[in-house]
C-alpha cells in the first residue's frame, strides 16, 4: 500500500464526501498526507478530515490559500504543517500569517518568468521555506483543458535573472519537485537546493497516490490515469488492480538515472507522468526536442485496460 497521500480535498467551489475519504485514506495507514485545501468549503471540513486522518499518526501537510478562514484554522493548534500558496502576481511577505514557515509557488507555463520575483520576496519573508511543487496535471486538465509545463527556454531566462540578481537565500530553503528546475537552482543556490526533497525516481503507484476532490484515484497528479473511486471500490481493491501494476511495472522499465533523465523526458522535468501524457510513453523523449528513438513505439496504458 502507498505510504504517501496527495489529496485535493476541494477544488473550484467543488467538494466530493471527504469524512468518507478521510476514513479510507486512514485505512491503509500512510506515514505521510499531503492536503490542498483550496476554499472555505475545504477549510470547514478541515477538523473532521484531521480528526479522521489523524487515527493512524501520519504527517500530516496541508497546502491553503492566504485567507481568513485558513489563517484561522492554522491557529486550531493541530499538528499539520501549513503551506501558504500564493499565485506569484502579488507579493507575500507582508500577507502570510507572522508563524507561517513556509510559503508554496507553483512555477508553471503562466507563472515560471515570476520566479526571480517570488525569490526576492521569498528571501525578504521570515518563511524559512519555499515549496516549487510540479503542475497537477489533474487540476490543469480540470480547470484549463491542457497542462501547462514550463517551456525550457522559460528555463533558461529565469536562471539568468536569478544568476544576475542571486537574492541571500542564508537560513532559507528551497523544495523543489521538479528535476530540471531543481539542478538549475542547486548551481545557482548550492546549500539551499542541495538540502531538498531527493530526486530519488519516480514513486507514482508504488510509494505515492493522489486522490482527488471527488475520491477518484490516480498513481499522482502528474499521470491521470483513473484507477477507481474511493466512493466506489474499497483503498486496497484499487491498489491490487492490474491497471495499477501495469504502471508500477512499466515505470520501473525505465532508467532513473540523472543522464537517462537528461535524454529522454528533459521538457517534462524527469516526470514519467507528464512524459506519458503527451506522448503515451513513459520514456519518450519530450516532444519539445522533437527527437525519436527509431525502431520503438511509445506503450501506452489507457484507463481501463485489462
Amino acid at each position: 500500500m502507498p505510504t504517501h497521500v496527495r489529496w485535493d480535498v476541494d477544488f473550484n467551489g467543488r467538494l466530493g464526501r471527504p469524512k468518507r475519504i478521510a476514513r479510507q485514506i486512514r485505512e491503509i495507514a500512510p506515514e505521510f498526507v499531503e492536503l490542498r485545501v483550496e476554499g472555505d468549503r475545504g477549510i470547514s471540513e478541515l477538523s473532521a478530515v484531521f480528526t479522521e486522518i489523524h487515527k493512524c499518526h501520519p504527517k500530516i501537510e496541508a497546502t491553503v490559500g492566504l485567507t481568513a478562514k485558513a489563517t484561522a484554522a492554522a491557529r486550531w493548534g493541530y499538528p499539520i504543517t501549513f503551506l501558504w500558496a500564493f499565485e506569484g502576481s502579488k507579493r507575500f511577505s507582508h500577507c502570510i500569517p507572522k508563524e507561517a514557515r513556509a510559503v508554496s509557488f507553483t512555477p508553471e507555463e503562466e507563472t515560471i518568468l515570476l520566479l526571480p520575483e517570488v525569490l526576492e520576496d521569498f528571501a525578504k519573508s521570515k518563511a524559512v521555506e519555499l515549496h516549487l511543487p510540479n503542475v497537477n496535471a489533474v487540476r490543469a486538465l480540470a480547470a484549463k483543458g491542457h497542462i501547462p509545463i514550463p517551456r525550457p527556454q522559460q528555463i533558461r531566462e529565469v536562471s539568468e535573472r536569478i544568476s544576475a540578481s542571486r537574492p541571500s537565500m542564508k537560513g532559507k530553503r528551497l523544495v523543489v519537485h521538479d528535476f530540471f528546475l531543481c539542478r538549475m537552482l542547486r548551481d545557482l543556490f548550492p546549500k539551499e537546493a542541495g538540502n531538498r526533497v531527493d530526486f530519488s525516481g519516480c514513486q507514482a503507484a508504488s510509494r505515492l497516490v493522489y486522490v482527488d476532490w471527488d475520491g477518484n484515484v490516480y498513481p499522482c497528479d502528474s499521470l491521470p490515469i483513473r484507477l477507481g473511486n474511493l466512493l466506489e471500490t474499497p483503498f486496497e481493491k484499487i491498489w491490487r488492480s492490474p491497471a495499477r501494476q501495469r504502471i508500477v511495472e512499466a515505470i520501473r522499465e525505465v532508467s532513473v538515472d540523472s543522464e537517462s533523465c537528461t535524454a529522454s523526458i528533459g521538457s517534462f522535468g524527469g516526470c514519467r507522468g507528464l512524459s506519458h501524457l503527451a506522448s503515451g510513453s513513459f520514456d519518450s523523449p519530450a516532444p519539445l526536442r522533437d527527437e525519436k528513438k527509431k525502431g520503438e513505439s511509445p506503450r501506452r496504458i489507457q484507463e481501463g485496460q485489462g
